[in-house]
């Protein structure tokens, strides 16, 4: 398959996913958006266990600067993005991975294509998948993990600014593991469907159920701590949930069972990029970069990042 693409975007998470929302909004229909795994949204994610459901990424957003824009009004007013108890505490009517869904429900979405390589041609980029696939593309976007489109330019024959690319080398993330619980009995939660930790081997706990998303009762998403998840992220998952197996028991006591889990190796950065909200890397053809670590880590500050690097291409 040899497509001849206007842009392409690397990464259906939020900041690719308004990336291309903000170019489609200008007039550029020939779009594409490719993501290496089976859905989309990043960690906007959700899933089913057992009759039940867990968001196991995200838990909740907030709207501060970018309530205004159509897309978010458009989403909250056909009820897919809902204000709980909490003022500007949002979550997704169906988990959080419905946000995802329906902002990009009218994009072109290629899903379990892995980018691995783009060579430099003389009027376009030749992106070669894990697939087999290379499709042709005018203008490229890198939303995924800058750790990730790191190893691709590196592997790429396209010329980039060095100089750019060692300023981002240096950024880190955090490592996130994710625990899903069914539990026998209900415990106590400080406010509403989620309590933040302050200490222990979790960071926060989530009742699904009373958030909204789970029909069964009892549902609970456990995000291990920073320093947990650093320490533990390279051990199995039988390892880890023995490891937690104390804490969960006084928790719950005694009476649950761990349905999944989940580890996010790109969770949460560490260091962001001070310098812009996004990052045009590209000498000749246009190579952008955008995502929650060049803004403040957070949902508000993907769309922003997404938004930055469209405008950079319409105006190259």
């Amino acid at each position: 398959m040899n497509i001849d693409n206007s842009v392409s975007i690397v990464g259906c998470g939020i900041s690719g996913i308004f990336a291309a929302l903000e170019l489609k909004k200008s007039g550029i229909e020939n779009i594409k958006l490719f993501d290496k795994s089976r859905g989309l949204g990043g960690r906007l994610a959700t899933r089913r266990a057992n009759e039940g459901k867990f968001d196991h990424g995200i838990q909740y957003i907030r709207l501060d600067g970018i309530s205004h824009l159509p897309e978010i009004e458009d989403v909250i007013k056909n009820s897919i993005l809902i204000e709980t108890k909490v003022p500007n505490l949002f979550v997704g009517y169906d988990g959080m991975t419905s946000i995802a869904k329906f902002l990009a429900k009218d994009l072109n979405i290629y899903k379990e294509f892995k980018l691995l390589s783009i060579g430099d041609g003389p009027d376009s980029m030749e992106m070669s998948f894990e697939n087999g696939e290379k499709i042709n593309t005018e203008s490229l976007i890198l939303s995924s993990p800058i750790k990730q489109s790191i190893e691709i330019l590196e592997r790429s024959s396209v010329k980039i600014s060095q100089p750019k690319l060692d300023s981002i080398k240096k950024l880190e993330y955090y490592p996130t593991i994710i625990v899903m619980v069914e539990s026998e009995s209900p415990i106590n939660l400080n406010n509403e469907f989620i309590t933040e930790c302050s200490e222990g081997l979790f960071s926060s706990i989530t009742d699904n159920f009373t958030k909204g998303i789970s029909k069964k009762e009892n549902f609970y998403t456990l995000v291990c701590s920073h320093d947990f998840s650093s320490k533990n992220f390279e051990k199995d998952y039988d390892y880890i949930n023995s490891h937690l197996q104390a804490e969960l028991n006084i928790m719950f006591k005694g009476e649950y069972n761990i349905l999944s889990n989940h580890k996010w190796r790109y969770s949460t950065p560490k260091d962001f990029y001070l310098s812009d909200d996004s990052l045009q890397i590209s000498s000749n053809s246009f190579i952008g970069m955008c995502g929650d670590i060049f803004t403040n880590g957070k949902f508000d500050g993907a769309i922003k990042s997404g938004i930055s690097i469209a405008k950079k291409l319409l105006i190259k």
